[in-house]
């Protein structure tokens, strides 16, 4: 956009140059003629060409660039969905006649609209608005970076433009949904599903040994009784419940991403909004760790996050998972959202849950959208290695906290 944008400046210096040559090669042209074929009608041309002419050399030398330009925005932060309202005010000191004049708001990538372009018709005003409204703007961090005024002669012969630079950034918020919300503490301590969920184990309180599991860390070694026993044996720490949620975001590209997103922020309100701790863990071209905290101002740093961020991960979700130290020390649910399953993924969630905790993935996608063979059977193996997926549509978000399974 910047690289269009600097080209059409280059342009727009280049054609007041060329109007002013096309203007005295035409009055040449018509002045040659005129004497040349003589009589009424071709001196008729000349004359009759020439306030025109004067005109448009009128126009080259006036300096378009002293207009004043002012965008107003009803507000800097908004919801995706909702319209917006801008209003351009143009102003200047010297009442020049101005035939007509096109004046454009270059609008950021991913917004569209038809009526941030229009003619208006100054005459000798030295003060013009005009207004224009965005609808269903989408989610995003957007920025206007300017205001394009071109003007021109009643002939068309002479054009002559100037770029203003007015940057103003608008903060566009995910939608989300109201969710019933259930602590997952209290879902799985009920009847046959108590044993689906492994919570936080707490390594300050050591309740025992066991023999030595492949996934375990190398700090739960307890090296006396390994020499004891002339085996590996592990630590076993007590086990404890925590209705703390930690949100992965997984934004490697994928057609559901923006339905992702969407799930974050609805699950994000659903928890705060009910008394509830959440943080969020997002890694991209940036990596974002929001720590585990309750309140409206933990709901707006996410929310501000979830407005900006893009899909643009070149790590593998299994990557992160296995990498990322600061996922292992946090002593919480761990809700995984993805729109992608893969072998990788499964197998480093797995190991997740052994050596950690509870891990739940949140399966997003589109309304409508079926899962083929490979993608049930990957839900297969997971339910294999005891871990929870939940496939979530993108109409059906209301029941993710009410309606948890295993795979």
């Amino acid at each position: 956009m910047k690289m269009k944008n600097h080209r059409s400046r280059i342009i727009a210096q280049i054609k007041p140059v060329l109007g002013l040559i096309v203007q005295f090669v035409l009055v040449a042209v018509t002045f040659s003629y005129a004497m040349f074929q003589g009589g009424f009608v071709s001196w008729f041309l000349f004359f009759s060409f020439i306030p025109f002419a004067i005109y448009s050399i009128l126009l080259l030398i006036y300096p378009i660039k002293e207009f004043g330009v002012e965008r107003t925005l009803e507000a800097r932060e908004f919801g995706a969905g909702d319209h917006v309202n801008v209003k351009l005010t143009l102003t200047r000191k010297r009442a020049f006649p101005i035939l007509f004049l096109i004046v454009e708001d270059i609008l950021p990538k991913g917004i569209n609209t038809d009526q941030h372009k229009q003619v208006i018709f100054p005459g000798f005003k030295k003060m013009l608005s005009y207004s224009y409204r965005i609808e269903n703007v989408p989610r995003g961090e957007h920025v206007f970076e300017g205001v394009r005024l071109m003007a021109g002669d009643a002939l068309g012969l002479t054009e002559k433009e100037h770029w203003f630079d007015c940057q103003q950034t608008i903060l566009v918020y995910p939608r989300y949904e109201e969710l019933t919300y259930r602590p997952l503490e209290s879902r799985f301590e009920q009847g046959g599903t108590a044993s689906a969920l492994q919570f936080q184990k707490d390594t300050t309180l050591v309740a025992g040994v066991r023999e030595y599991q492949p996934g375990d860390r190398f700090s739960w070694i307890d090296w006396k009784a390994t020499a004891r026993k002339q085996e590996l044996v592990s630590k076993e720490f007590e086990i404890r419940q925590t209705n703390d949620l930690l949100l992965v975001l997984d934004r490697t590209a994928s057609p559901s991403f923006e339905e992702a997103v969407v799930f974050a922020a609805s699950a994000t309100n659903s928890i705060l909004s009910h008394g509830g701790q959440v943080g969020l863990f997002s890694v991209g071209a940036d990596k974002t760790f929001i720590p585990i905290r309750g309140g409206e101002q933990q709901q707006k740093q996410i929310f501000h996050h979830l407005a900006k961020v893009k899909p643009d991960s070149d790590l593998q979700l299994a990557n992160i998972l296995e990498s990322e130290t600061v996922i292992f020390r946090q002593p919480a649910v761990l809700l995984v959202i993805t729109s992608k399953l893969d072998q990788e993924f499964i197998k480093s969630a797995g190991l997740f849950l052994r050596r950690r905790g509870t891990i739940i993935v949140y399966y997003i996608r589109k309304r409508g959208e079926q899962m083929n063979e490979k993608e049930l059977q990957m839900k297969s193996a997971a339910l294999y290695k005891g871990l929870i997926i939940k496939t979530l549509y993108e109409d059906e978000f209301r029941t993710a906290f009410t309606e948890v399974e295993r795979a």
